[in-house]
């Protein structure tokens, strides 16, 4: 377990003592009982949280977004018991239908701002891993470009790719949903292309270059379009 997940659990328990402690003098009303019986699952609701993220496993980037669902789960603790305090100080003035109605409140609130968080984060995951398949797909064919390149001994080859590798060097490092059919015909032609290469086949070579190129600008300016 790790010390701050452990640190986490004293402090939930330091407060729920404290809390207990404080609240011991009142009366024992049917309002005394709501507060606590709304209170004490939200202590609980701390340890849930907390055990939650520490068991999420990822990059550091990703374990940032797990603060905002712990914010939110530390705001509710904090509302709560606020809001079970005054309702206990002042439980001879409020009926128990309103004490009711304000505990729920209070609960359905944290509900709905806890999972709003966490699908707004998933959002980020989801968007960011896209990111990196996206970034992924043009390092890719760069790194294939260039061994092609390397080990290319055709002198009369290297003029034309190294014109497709400037193409792709400055094209634009991420794609779009309706740029994948383009992206997967530039990814075949490559094939097409290294077989053609290793054929010598300088025509064949001189022609992929072309498409491949006309294919990378027609990809920028779907992008640029969509933007």
């Amino acid at each position: 377990m790790r010390k701050r997940l452990l640190k986490g659990y004293v402090l939930v328990f330091l407060v729920l003592i404290l809390y207990i402690t404080v609240t011991i003098p009142f009366p024992k009303t049917i309002i005394f009982w709501i507060a606590a019986g709304f209170t004490v699952p939200a202590f609980f609701a701390q340890l849930f949280t907390l055990n939650r993220i520490d068991k999420q496993a990822g990059t550091m980037k990703d374990r940032a977004l797990d603060f905002p669902k712990l914010r939110i789960s530390v705001l509710y603790l904090a509302v709560q018991l606020s809001a079970s305090l005054l309702l206990m100080l002042f439980a001879a003035k409020i009926p128990v239908f309103a004490a009711a109605a304000i505990e729920i409140i209070i609960l359905l609130a944290a509900v709905a701002g806890f999972f709003a968080v966490e699908a707004a984060c998933a959002e980020i995951i989801r968007q960011n891993a896209k990111t990196q398949d996206a970034v992924a797909f043009l390092q890719d064919l760069k790194e294939r470009l260039n061994r092609l390149i390397l080990h290319c001994g055709q002198e009369r080859f290297l003029t034309d790719l190294r014109r497709l590798a400037e193409e792709i060097q400055f094209s634009h490092p991420l794609s779009a949903e309706n740029t994948q059919e383009i992206e997967e015909e530039i990814a075949s032609l490559l094939t097409e292309l290294e077989n053609a290469v290793l054929a010598e086949d300088a025509d064949t070579v001189s022609a992929l270059c072309g498409r491949m190129t006309a294919l990378f600008k027609e990809r920028d300016r779907i992008i640029k379009d969509r933007r």
